[in-house]
């Protein structure tokens, strides 16, 4: 059985339900934890966004990026995913903005196109650069290829593959850090304003007159984000962490 046999195998075994999920999220008991959650999925939606747009696009390179693509759509959800790999490593919420940035930084530079058939696998390499180089302990390869749902040996060709395709730059400067972080924090406060305005509309409906259109875009922050996911420049390309290079090489 091939890798990407292997991988379809699990996506389509691991698929979480609705009940399973619930048991997930109760697992999170922290405050923490529950922030991190709500990162999840606001990266998760935006992921869903942009594939959905893609879904007409050609890549003019998608051969470089063909070991990341499943011959099929992978059963188990982009959040679920995500959520998985939070799950079973604890890791901290920068790591997961890191996954972000990177998967940002790898379309940039190589002109890529994020579709359901490879997002899956660029979330779980990309999340193994972000453990590496921001985590300061982590587990070993076979602990996350277990997790991910592929085998070890696809695991490391899949880092060492990320790895070249985003430059060996995992460095991310603090003013761009905090641009994706703000940005994922004014999708916390619309969905919230979203969720106030529906309960007004809800309990004062009795006496409300009709619903007029007031101009104003409510989805204004996401199609910003989006925009800053999608066109953001990345400097520092040239910049090399050794350490990491070592690790790969030991790994």
């Amino acid at each position: 059985m091939s890798d990407t046999e292997d991988t379809e195998e699990f996506v389509q075994t691991s698929k979480i339900s609705s009940e399973k999920k619930n048991i997930i999220y109760e697992s999170f008991t922290t405050k923490e934890e529950l922030t991190t959650i709500n990162t999840i999925e606001l990266i998760s939606d935006l992921f869903i966004n942009i594939c959905e747009e893609n879904k007409t696009k050609k890549s003019k390179r998608n051969i470089l990026l063909k070991s990341f693509t499943n011959k099929n759509i992978p059963s188990i959800s982009i959040k679920d995913y995500i959520l998985r790999l939070y799950k079973h490593s604890k890791v901290n919420e920068s790591t997961i903005i890191l996954i972000l940035i990177y998967i940002d930084r790898i379309c940039n530079m190589n002109h890529f196109i994020l579709t359901y058939y490879n997002i899956h696998k660029l979330i779980l390499s990309t999340f193994i650069l972000a453990i590496k180089y921001n985590e300061e302990n982590y587990y070993s390869m076979t602990y996350y290829s277990k997790i991910g749902g592929i085998t070890l040996s696809e695991l490391n060709n899949l880092e060492s593959e990320c790895l070249i395709l985003i430059g060996y730059n995992l460095f991310v400067q603090t003013n761009l850090f905090e641009k994706y972080y703000n940005g994922l924090l004014s999708l916390k406060c619309d969905d919230e304003e979203e969720n106030e305005e529906g309960e007004d509309i809800e309990s004062d409906a009795d006496d409300a007159g009709p619903i007029e259109e007031n101009g104003v875009d409510k989805n204004n922050n996401k199609e910003v984000l989006k925009e800053l996911y999608q066109n953001e420049k990345i400097k520092n390309k040239s910049n090399v962490n050794d350490n990491y290079e070592r690790e790969i090489i030991r790994a």
